[in-house]
């Protein structure tokens, strides 16, 4: 017999096996003249334990009742998967972005994985235990940010089961998950960004100039249709459309700075589809689709290696860091965060300053002339 496989004795009255083909622990003891087995829905030896020393208090103190105990279970017991498909839903009718349910789901789906894994398929039976060697077990692959959402997600998951009576009690509730430290991030000087615009391949000229001289997220330029350009009013409109949602779920417009304009006017105008197109491919031979956010990640990555700048998100610039550029150079050419804000689409609801304040077409065009892109021999 494996030495894990023996029977381990838990107090006077209980004996744990681990049992079946998933070697889930049971607790086997006699009651009323009976010999009863009970599972402990686990294979975490820590836990079954646990609960075992629980029915041996209770079997010893006469407090145990196996009929009242199933009852109650048989009335709050929910899947956690089934109660995790409800959450999702509940967040879809709050109107929460497709891209951010999607991420929820692959988190909690990842935390049912591991629970049963654990022998913990039941709501109820989530506890402190198990959650403790979940994060032990994620901590060896996630970085301290992505631990923090992980935990903060799960929290707020068992308290919306909690708000629903699908468990009596949420064992993160008096948790509280301190947010790490943000890691210092750098943006491109003035000189990079034209150094990286004088040696860019004519295909990516344009796209990294939009990112560096308008502030876009590298998904909504590559989601910007011809219309959304309008040379005509002098503006971008980041539009958020089914399908192509905005991060914030919001549209805004961003005046076109002079240099950039100079960059915009000179491409080739085509009547409809995709502002920037890839290049033709076996599934699109006419060469109609839009870009590729992670192959623009790619190119710009091994153009900044050729130009033996630091790339990486440690201590590096990846295509994200041409927003930060962007914001950097308005901010200190003296335009009014407030204002940086709006075109970027950062929108902090629980300042007063957000709501009331309001800013004209005329004003933002103004500002955006103010701000300062200087071609390499003028810096």
């Amino acid at each position: 017999m494996n030495e894990k496989d023996k029977p381990i004795r838990v107090g006077l009255h209980v004996t744990l096996r681990r049992r079946g083909k998933k070697k889930i622990y049971q607790a086997e003891f006699h009651h009323n003249d009976r010999h009863r087995r009970k599972t402990m829905e686990t294979r975490n030896k820590k836990v079954a334990m646990k609960k075992a020393i629980e029915i041996d208090h209770q079997l010893s103190n006469g407090t145990y009742d196996s009929s009242q105990r199933e009852t109650q279970r048989s009335k709050t017991t929910m899947k956690t998967r089934e109660a995790i498909k409800k959450f999702l839903n509940f967040l879809r009718t709050e109107g929460r972005r497709h891209k951010t349910v999607r991420r929820y789901d692959g988190i909690l789906d990842t935390f049912a994985t591991f629970a049963e894994g654990q022998g913990v398929f039941d709501l109820d039976r989530i506890d402190m235990t198990l959650i403790d060697e979940y994060r032990a077990h994620r901590a060896k692959s996630l970085k301290p940010k992505s631990m923090h959402n992980e935990a903060s997600l799960i929290k707020s998951f068992l308290a919306w089961c909690k708000e629903r009576d699908y468990i009596e009690k949420n064992p993160l509730e008096k948790r509280k998950f301190t947010p790490p430290k943000p890691d210092e991030k750098h943006a491109p000087a003035m000189p990079q960004v034209n150094k990286i615009l004088a040696h860019a391949s004519e295909l990516r000229f344009a796209q990294y100039a939009l990112l560096a001289f308008c502030g876009a997220r590298s998904g909504e330029e590559q989601h910007l249709r011809i219309e959304d350009v309008a040379l005509d009013g002098n503006w971008i409109h980041i539009r958020s459309r089914p399908g192509f949602e905005t991060k914030s779920g919001e549209e805004r417009k961003v005046p076109i700075h002079p240099r950039l304009r100079r960059i915009l006017e000179a491409l080739p105008r085509r009547r409809s589809g995709w502002f920037f197109t890839a290049l033709p491919s076996k599934r699109y031979p006419k060469g109609d689709h839009h870009i590729s956010t992670r192959r623009l990640n790619e190119d710009f990555k091994k153009l900044l290696k050729k130009l033996e700048m630091p790339v990486g998100r440690d201590g590096g610039f990846t295509i994200h860091s041409l927003r930060r550029f962007f914001r950097t150079r308005a901010v200190n050419s003296g335009v009014p965060e407030r204002v940086v804000d709006i075109w970027l689409g950062h929108r902090d609801r629980k300042s007063m300053g957000s709501v009331y304040y309001d800013l004209s077409d005329e004003e933002s065009q103004k500002f955006m002339e103010q701000v300062q892109f200087p071609e390499e021999d003028e810096e």
